[in-house]
This record gives structure tokens, C-alpha cells and sequence, in this order.
């Protein structure tokens, strides 16, 4: 008996030192899920205590049971916090082995950093982490459990219930200082109904489905179950002036982001000079603002972040240093135009916006956290229009201009930016703003093929591509990034993979400044084209290649909307045969309109020469599961047209 005693001794203190809430998370069931899922979170929940001061304390528990190999990534556990005023106060991590077998952590193990991206120069934030991938096995549980103390002014928190794997239980706990109350607002499903306890809110989810991104689905950030919950203040407690920054209205969080922004804008003798050489000669105040917007917009894109937990993050460099060191972030770009516009008079004012999903900032929660980008809104004379103008009630007609993105020229704004909500921080007078969309026939693209076909199949010809607005910028940027020689191994391979064996003999480029229009042409041939059967009966394919900026529509069914980016596509050939075929079948045109979209094709003949011509025109819109089936059908067709063979029979 006293061997297994000794045996049962050291199992129980071997558990011991797993902590009680883990060693029950471990054993939660879960459903049986499909063989590509990595893993499975059995318990995830951040408890967040807030003091009066502003000073949060935040504890994250997570269990993560690994279903697979691919899944050995998931076992990694890492907080993120600002070096000043902030610290780690505790962080420890085990595993559970299918066996029962476990093991825990010692801070030898846990690596200490700085949480900076490439792209960031400095950034005063910090992690720790813990990387179990290389311990686990399908079947093991990684459990962590982090700690951290923050000293900072924000009132909001944005929680996600859940990452791409399923959960079985989620929980956000929030206690606010006493006299406090919590406020929050669901998006994706999440429930927003809290258990109040005191000055303690908890929101939970349960059973939450893996997520897997069709393509062309939102953004993963955007359709997983999310809160935004907002502390209230007791009433007469100073909304933006005290230790919590606290925003009831859009109006609230411009004012708090103008107070940060405005005194960096100072005009200095450097900046004076610069913008005095850069306006020189010119008539006017258009040409004056454009010089000064292009001159910025060049300057390296360099991001430097400090003291993000006390609002550092939204406060840009001063100009005059931005000026010369001759680099800096988005903000830091943005408040040097706004500065050097008004040595001529230009009154302008910063944009928060979220780049890359217009769909992510909701309007009924007003946060600055709900941005990550920075743009600028100049006010013009009302007689100026531009693609991105709009008119607002108190400043006047505005032009937004980004001048971090270097390929997309002043007067227009990124596709990415467009149809968005943003913020612009003009004090009093500042408000939350859709952004203006252009019309998809202002970012069109126009084919034009002229081919011949011989006595053999083969044939040779001449491509003309002209492409406007985002689709001219887009062609641009790739010009200009790649070598001549790149370039025109790429639309080589372009041609060769829809025509066999093409080979593409010359390729050139133009770009015209004034108008916005980029033009490629290039002339090929290929030895193989007409498909001939027997000797006597030829296949043609209409149009020699595809068009390739369509969203996927492969498969039939859909568990996620579709996001519709705006299109214009237009494509003319001119197909020239030889005098011993003779025309068999030719496809009949088509056509179909739908509320978010169009297209159409034609054919004719003229002798021994055959036109064939399509257009394809795509509104942004986001499309509901029930509405794909439709959706696909005019993508289908579109593409179909394409595919469509002449049929011709040699005499």
C-alpha cells in the first residue's frame, strides 16, 4: 500500500497547482467539429475593475483544447500594455495532457518584447507571451491566466466574444467605480442584456460556431459577435476634462481629439519657408493646395507610438518636427498639411477613419477606439467640386484627402476610405460623416482587341487597356513598383495563362498626369487559339483572356454575405478571319439588370470580320445570404460571355 499511497500523493500535488477554474474548463464537452478545425476555447473571460482614477485592473483567463496539428499555433497566450504606467502583474500558463498529465510554466519561459509592427519606427507598448506550440499535442488543453495594471483615460472597451475558433463560454465582466454605470451596444448577434451585480456588469455568449472567411465575406473583425460598452459617469462629473474621458455624443469625442490635435499645428519659420518655395508660381488657390497636399503625401510613412494609454496614440508630432526629419505616421501627415495649408489661408481639420472595412465604425457608438487611421478634410470655396467633396452644414464644402496614401492623387479618395463613417475633429463644430462614393464609371477599365486569325489556328494581335479613377491608380502603382522588365514578364504571363503558348512581343505604358488615365498596350501572338476538330470545324473563344476583379462566385451556396465592391468593365474585339471560313454559330447577345448591377454582350459579323463586345457594372453593395443565388447568376453569365465560342467551318 505504500507505493501507490506515495503514487496518489504525488498525482494530487502535481494538480494542485493547477488552478480550479482550468482544471474545470478542461473538462467541458464540446461538439464533434469538422476535421479542419484547429481547436476549440472551452473558457475565455476578461474581468476589468476600474478606480475612480482611471486606473484598470485587467485579468484574462483562456483554455484552449488543440483538435489538431495546424491547432499547435493556438497554445499562445500574450498581453500587450503601454511600458509607462502600465505593468504585468502576474502571468502564468499549464497544460493538460489527454492523459492527465499536466504542466506549468515558469517565468523563464514567458518572453518579454516590444509590441511593434514592421512598420513602426518606435512604440513605447511592451508584451509578454507565452509560446506552448512547440509542448502540445492534439487532445492537450493550454490554459493562461494574465494580469495587468493599466493607468489610462479610457472609458470604452470593444470585446470580441470570440477569434475565428468556436468557444464554448465567453465572458466580459466590468466593475466600474462606484456611482458608475455601464451602457453597451451589440453588433453580429452578441447579447447585450448584462447581469448587474453591485457596480459589476457581465455579458456572456455561449456555444459560439467557428468562423471561417468566405471570399468576399467582411472582414473577420467584422463579423464576429462583438460589445462596445461605455462607462457613465454620475451626473455633473466632467465628460472629457477629468481623469476618464467619457463620450456621450460624436460632438464629445471630436472635442477630446481637437484639444490633443490643435496645439502640434503650429506655423513656424521653416514651415512658412517651405510652403512660401512649394506655392511659388502658382495662380491659384487649387494649384496652391495641390502642391502642398502632393509634396506632403511624398513623404515617408513612418509610425512612432507612445504613451497609447493616455491618448498618445491620437496626438501627432509636431509639424515642425514632421518637416525635418522628413517622415512620420498618418496623423503625423496629416497635422503637417493641415499646418502648412494655413500659412495660405486653408482652414482643414483632421479625419479618424477605419481603413480597409467601411462597415467596422458604428454610428451609434461614439468612441474614438472605433478608428485606426488618420485623413484630412480641407475647407474649399463652394465652386470647387471634386470626387471627394461633400458639403457640411457648419464647415462648408470639404475636400478629404488622405496624404498617406502616396498612388492615389489629390482631388480623389482610396476605395478603401469610401462610403465610411470618420470623424472629423473640428471642436464644437466637428461630427461623425459618411464619406463621399464615387460612381463605379468613375474607376472604369476599357479593353480593346484587334486579332487575326490564319489559315492554322494561330493568331496575333494587339491589346489597349485604358483604365480610369482607382482602376488607373491601382495600374499605376504596380508600374511604378515594378521594373520594365517585371512588369511585362507579369502581362506576359497574363496573356500565356488564358492563351497557350502566347507569346507576348512588346508592352507599353502611359500615364496622363491631367486627366488620370493609364494606358497599356501591348502585341502578341499565339500559335495556338482555334480549337479544330476533324479539320474542318473551329472553335473560338470569344475573348482572349478573363476578367479577374469579380468577387468568387464558384461555389454555389454561401453561409456569409458577399461584399460587392464597385465595377465598370467594358471589352470590344474585333476578330478578323480568314476568307475560307465560313461563320457556323455565333452567341446570342445577353443581357440582365439587377438592382445593384448590370451587364450585357453583343456579337455581329461584317464579311470576314466579327465584333463581339460586353460591359459589366457593379454598385457597392453588401449582399444577404438569401440574395446570392441571383447575384451569382450575373456574375455567371457575365463570365459565360467571355467563354462563349465562335463556330466556323473551313470550305
Amino acid at each position: 500500500m505504500r507505493p501507490l499511497l506515495i503514487l496518489i500523493l504525488a498525482a494530487s500535488s502535481a494538480l494542485a497547482d493547477i488552478p480550479g477554474w482550468f482544471r474545470e474548463a478542461s473538462t467541458v464537452a464540446h461538439p464533434k467539429y469538422s476535421p479542419t478545425t484547429k481547436g476549440v476555447a472551452l473558457f475565455y473571460e476578461e474581468r476589468v475593475q476600474v478606480e475612480p482614477t482611471g486606473k484598470q485592473t485587467s485579468t484574462v483567463r483562456k483554455a484552449i483544447k488543440i483538435l489538431n496539428r495546424e491547432g499547435k499555433n493556438e497554445a499562445i497566450g500574450s498581453v500587450s500594455y503601454e511600458s509607462k504606467g502600465s505593468k504585468v502583474k502576474d502571468f502564468k500558463a499549464w497544460l493538460i495532457y489527454p492523459g492527465g498529465k499536466t504542466k506549468e510554466y515558469s517565468k523563464k519561459d514567458f518572453i518579454e518584447g516590444n509590441a511593434k509592427p514592421d512598420f513602426v519606427l518606435y512604440s513605447t507598448r511592451k508584451f509578454t507571451m507565452i509560446n506552448a506550440s512547440a509542448d502540445v499535442d492534439p487532445g492537450t488543453v493550454f490554459g493562461y491566466e494574465a494580469t495587468l495594471e493599466e493607468d489610462t483615460v479610457f472609458s470604452q472597451f470593444l470585446w470580441s466574444f470570440q477569434d475565428d475558433l468556436p468557444h464554448m463560454l465567453s465572458r466580459f465582466q466590468l466593475t466600474v467605480p462606484a456611482g458608475w454605470q455601464a451602457d453597451a451596444k451589440g453588433y453580429e448577434g452578441a447579447n447585450i442584456k448584462a447581469e448587474v451585480s453591485g457596480s459589476t456588469y457581465t455579458w456572456e455568449e455561449r456555444n459560439l460556431s467557428s468562423v471561417e472567411r468566405e471570399p468576399g465575406a467582411p472582414r473577420l473583425n467584422s463579423m464576429l459577435p462583438r460589445i462596445a460598452v461605455s462607462m457613465i459617469p454620475p451626473e455633473g462629473t466632467p465628460l472629457v476634462g477629468g481623469p476618464i474621458a467619457c463620450f456621450r455624443t460624436w460632438k464629445d469625442v471630436s472635442k477630446w481629439e481637437s484639444v490633443l490635435i490643435d496645439p502640434q499645428s503650429k506655423v513656424t519659420a521653416a514651415i512658412e519657408a517651405k510652403s512660401s518655395e512649394l506655392t511659388s508660381g502658382k495662380a491659384t488657390l487649387i494649384e496652391k493646395i495641390r502642391a502642398l497636399a502632393t509634396y506632403v503625401q511624398q513623404i515617408r510613412y513612418v509610425a512612432i507610438s507612445t504613451n497609447t494609454s493616455r491618448g498618445g496614440g491620437y496626438i501627432p508630432h509636431n509639424a515642425d518636427e514632421v518637416l525635418r526629419v522628413a517622415y512620420g505616421d498618418c496623423k503625423d501627415k496629416a497635422n503637417l498639411l493641415k499646418t502648412m495649408l494655413k500659412t495660405i489661408n486653408v482652414p482643414s481639420h483632421q479625419v479618424a477613419i477605419y481603413s480597409g472595412d467601411s462597415r467596422f465604425t458604428k454610428e451609434d457608438f461614439p468612441s474614438p477606439m472605433q478608428f485606426n487611421h488618420a485623413i484630412l478634410a480641407i475647407q474649399l470655396p463652394a465652386t470647387e467640386k471634386f470626387v471627394a467633396t461633400l458639403d457640411h452644414p457648419s464647415l462648408g464644402r470639404l475636400l478629404l484627402f488622405d496624404p498617406t496614401d502616396t498612388s492615389v492623387p489629390f482631388g480623389y479618395l482610396p476605395d478603401h476610405e469610401q462610403n465610411s463613417n470618420a470623424l472629423i475633429s473640428a471642436g464644437e463644430e466637428g461630427s461623425l460623416i459618411r464619406t463621399p462614393q464615387s460612381a463605379p464609371s468613375d474607376n472604369h477599365t476599357n479593353r480593346d482587341w484587334t486579332l487575326t486569325l490564319d489559315n492554322e489556328g494561330a493568331a496575333v494581335g494587339k491589346l489597349i487597356e485604358t483604365s480610369t479613377g482607382q482602376e488607373a491608380f491601382n495600374d499605376r502603382e504596380q508600374m511604378l513598383r515594378l521594373s520594365k522588365d517585371d512588369y511585362t514578364k507579369g502581362v506576359s504571363a497574363a496573356m500565356a495563362m488564358f492563351m497557350t503558348g502566347a507569346v507576348t512581343e512588346s508592352v507599353e505604358t502611359s500615364y496622363d498626369e491631367a486627366r488620370h488615365i493609364f494606358k497599356m498596350e501591348a502585341r502578341f501572338r499565339a500559335p495556338v487559339y482555334a480549337k479544330v476538330m476533324k479539320g474542318k470545324l473551329w472553335m473560338v473563344r470569344t475573348m482572349p483572356s478573363s476578367y479577374v476583379r469579380l468577387p468568387n462566385v464558384n461555389k454555389s451556396e454561401r453561409e456569409q454575405p458577399l461584399i460587392l465592391n464597385p465595377v465598370s468593365f467594358s471589352e470590344h474585339i474585333t476578330w478578323s478571319l480568314p476568307e475560307n471560313l465560313k461563320l457556323d454559330e455565333i452567341p446570342d447577345a445577353d443581357k440582365l439588370d439587377m438592382p445593384f448591377g448590370k451587364f450585357q454582350s453583343s456579337w455581329k459579323q461584317n464579311g470576314t470580320v466579327i465584333e463581339a463586345t460586353r460591359s459589366i457594372e457593379i454598385k457597392s453593395a453588401v449582399v444577404p445570404v438569401a440574395n446570392f443565388t441571383p447575384t451569382r447568376d450575373l456574375f455567371l453569365r457575365f463570365n459565360g460571355s467571355g467563354e462563349a465560342p465562335i463556330v466556323l467551318i473551313k470550305q
